[in-house]
């Protein structure tokens, strides 16, 4: 088998493991209506179970990366797969709102603290610098074909027992049998770390000069890399579930089917990411600058927004749905590359698991607070509500075009020693 094919089949197999282990943390995505309706529980308790989920990435992801750069990161990541399953099963056994909360605490070990940071290791490590772009956008295809794949057969679950609560518990289920099943192609196929791995250029770069230890996780903590990363994560991903709410305004605000409005769900959270990923990536490697594609993605997400809030009450459905798809695009280009600023700010390989850890731990951030915020205007504000979350989303793509802007203001001075040990202040 040549380079290249193996490449594309580890991909392949992690795209499926990283869309598995998401899917039921978050299946409300798709499912808000009935997943309400399974738990009884409201918009505020259903933003809660995503903090409580989001805590993962607080002490999940920054300690996850941490294990994943010390010790064998192919068995953490294989085990990740199968314990999801198994909290599957057990939410499954037990589908009440008081037992999500604690399986949603399992949910986030085995997502964010085995699965993320190394996942992200074992990406970085299938191509060389230079072509970091193309394979984090290849990944993020990957990714969204799988959650197509997934997400079909979960409506087919769904309709297939009666819709409501039995259809949901059943795609649970399904998906649950296919996490531990992904167990097996995950070990035969991603390579050992302790053995020769895919990209040959890579390999003489990733071998760590030591172990990771509390100094070198405290030098990482300091780096202003580290956190030109974490801002650079926290725009796009507030962006993106900020979107996630265009399904119950949809059904609550436009009237639509709750049928329809997952259909549209998935076209936009999924179908854009085959779309949006692979031209992201290729066009950051072209330029040669992951953040001027984030810096546009961010002020074009400023003016999308303005727009869509002065939009007249009559407008037809098919200029929001394309207006929105259009924004679909444009954050999952940013999907497909903001993982390569890494390789822009001169990270050191060796170090991307801790550094990724840390960064996602304020870079996913918005679950802690931003589900049970929009929750809360929600149920206070009801449609009014929306325009509150448009707003803050504007200021917040604002923080991220300030970090896209201070990371090209500052790269030479990162190229030209290793981040990890400058103490340069950024050029303001």
């Amino acid at each position: 088998m040549n380079k290249k094919t193996k490449v594309l089949l580890n991909l392949l197999v992690l795209g499926a493991c990283w869309s598995i282990v998401y899917l039921i943390p978050f299946i409300q995505y798709v499912f808000y209506d009935p997943f309400q309706e399974m738990l009884g529980a409201t918009n505020v308790q259903l933003g809660l179970l995503i903090t409580i989920y989001g805590f993962g990435n607080i002490y999940g992801t920054a300690i996850g990366g941490w294990f994943a750069d010390r010790f064998n990161y192919k068995k953490l990541y294989v085990g990740s797969v199968v314990a999801n399953g198994i909290c599957g099963f057990l939410f499954v056994m037990n589908p009440t709102y008081s037992f999500a909360m604690v399986m949603w605490v399992g949910f986030a070990i085995s997502s964010l603290l085995m699965n993320y940071p190394a996942h992200i290791k074992i990406v970085r490590s299938l191509g060389g610098d230079e072509e970091q772009g193309k394979i984090f956008g290849l990944n993020e295809s990957s990714i969204g074909l799988w959650n197509i794949i997934f997400n079909a057969i979960m409506m087919f679950l769904f309709a297939r027992f009666l819709e409501g609560t039995g259809g949901l518990k059943a795609a649970i289920f399904g998906l649950s049998v296919l996490s531990c099943l992904l167990a097996i192609p995950a070990w035969f196929i991603l390579d050992d770390p302790t053995k020769k791995p895919v990209n040959e250029n890579a390999k003489k770069k990733e071998e760590p000069k030591a172990k990771m230890g509390i100094a070198g996780y405290l030098m990482i903590l300091k780096s202003p890399a580290t956190w030109l990363i974490a801002f650079s994560i926290f725009s796009i991903y507030s962006y993106l579930t900020t979107m996630t709410y265009f399904t119950p305004y949809f059904t609550n605000v436009l009237g639509a089917s709750v049928a329809f409005a997952g259909w549209v769900a998935i076209i936009r959270t999924y179908v854009m990411t085959l779309v949006g990923a692979p031209i992201g990536g290729t066009l950051a490697d072209k330029i040669k600058s992951p953040s001027k594609v984030l810096l546009g993605v961010n002020l074009f997400g400023m003016l999308a927004l303005i727009t869509l809030l002065n939009l007249s009450h009559d407008t037809p459905v098919f200029v929001l749905i394309a207006l929105t798809l259009t924004m679909a695009l444009t954050v999952f280009m940013a999907r497909g590359c903001y993982y390569a600023v890494i390789s822009e700010l001169n990270v050191p390989r060796e170090y991307t698991a801790t550094t990724i850890g840390i960064a996602a731990a304020i870079g996913f951030s918005p679950d802690l607070f931003q589900f049970v915020l929009y929750g809360h205007w929600l149920d206070t504000y009801q449609n009014t509500g929306y325009t509150y979350m448009f707003t803050y989303q504007i200021a917040v793509l604002a923080i991220g075009a300030i970090a896209a802007t201070l990371v090209l203001k500052n790269k030479k001075k990162f190229a030209a020693k290793d981040t990890l040990e400058t103490e340069t202040k950024l050029d303001a």
